[in-house]
């Protein structure tokens, strides 16, 4: 079983505290697709519900339905938590639009560092 998959938009991580880590590469749009992939990538390295921590790209993005569509825990079944590193302020301005919005079904927050990331994420193993 791999601890790492990667693709064109992304890299899966099972971090050894027992958490997913995301990283979105720079200059990608995440799509509907894209979160299936990843997914699939999560039942792939450990198939267990665990909490993720994702760090956005330099001048990556996303649109209103994937944001809709990420959300929904039965789109996310191996998400426990979300915590999201964000580099970038048209990306804290999208998340606090997810936040409002599309008020995601399980724990969700946004930070600045990884540090500040961790320390809440962890809350969730």
């Amino acid at each position: 079983m791999p601890t790492t998959i990667s693709n064109n938009k992304f890299i899966l991580h099972l971090n050894e505290k027992g958490y997913y880590e995301l990283e979105i590469k720079d200059r990608v749009e995440v799509r509907i697709e894209d979160v299936k992939m990843i997914k699939a990538a999560q039942k792939e390295v450990s198939g267990q519900k665990l909490p993720i921590l994702v760090s956005g790209g330099l001048f990556s993005t996303t649109n209103i339905e994937t944001l809709k569509y990420i959300s929904k825990n039965e789109n996310m079944p191996y998400s426990k938590a979300s915590a999201f590193i964000v580099s970038s302020m048209p990306q804290r301005i999208f998340g606090n639009f997810y936040l409002k919005f599309y008020k995601p079904e399980r724990p969700t927050r946004f930070f600045n560092s990884k540090e500040e990331a961790q320390e809440w994420i962890i809350q969730f193993i």
